[in-house]
């Protein structure tokens, strides 16, 4: 039986031979503390996450080959520029249907400021998406609301944004959503997430 995601990378619950779950789930949970600050493990320890309840020696080789990359990348990580603009932008992108169980798509997104990588997440739908462009709407809802939350946290600490945030999408679909006042009936099931990005666009939030 294949584990969501697990397809991508042939990883999956086969008959192999077991290992020691508690090793496996310390080192799982110390890489998860390593994707604070370092993006670019955040979908590999995402998915060796997903088999700690019965983790064989697949998982194993796979969690040790991140810390192989781990080991030869130690001098990566978030570089913070101060002489840099004051603009607050984000990445938004969806996996349509990525798990073969459950069917629900993945959600990933990044916001900068300036030059500055500020917040970034992975984490599956909470429902089935019927379409690319639902999965795509979806997320970009939830990048807006990581960008409103992050202009609530600056204006908190006296750091105003002239201009207004931008954010990037590659689905001209759920594009095209955001600028057509009709609820069709096709798109009736994603209203919350609609009306949503309908009211931080006219707010000044520009896709």
């Amino acid at each position: 039986m294949r584990t969501p995601l697990a397809q991508k990378h042939g990883l999956q619950e086969a008959a192999r031979k077991a290992v020691d779950p508690s090793a496996y789930r310390s080192i799982v949970g110390s890489l998860q503390y390593l994707t604070f600050t370092r993006p670019d493990i955040t979908h590999a320890v995402n998915l060796a996450s997903q088999f700690m309840q019965n983790p064989n020696s697949m998982h194993l080789q796979a969690v040790k080959r991140i810390l192989r990359y781990v080991k030869g990348t130690i001098d990566h990580g978030l570089k913070v520029i101060s002489q840099s603009s004051f603009r607050l932008y984000a990445f938004s992108d969806a996996d349509w249907a990525g798990c073969t169980i459950t069917r629900r798509s993945t959600t990933g997104y990044s916001i900068h400021l300036g030059a500055n990588c500020v917040s970034w997440s992975l984490r599956k739908q909470n429902t089935v998406a019927r379409s690319s462009a639902e999965a795509e709407y979806r997320a970009l809802a939830a990048t807006a609301a990581e960008l409103t939350w992050i202009s609530y946290i600056l204006q908190d600490i006296g750091m105003y944004i002239k201009t207004a945030p931008v954010l990037f999408c590659d689905n001209l679909s759920a594009l095209y959503m955001t600028t057509n006042p009709v609820m069709h009936a096709r798109t009736k099931h994603v209203e919350l997430d609609y009306h949503f990005v309908r009211e931080k666009v006219a707010q000044g939030l520009s896709l």
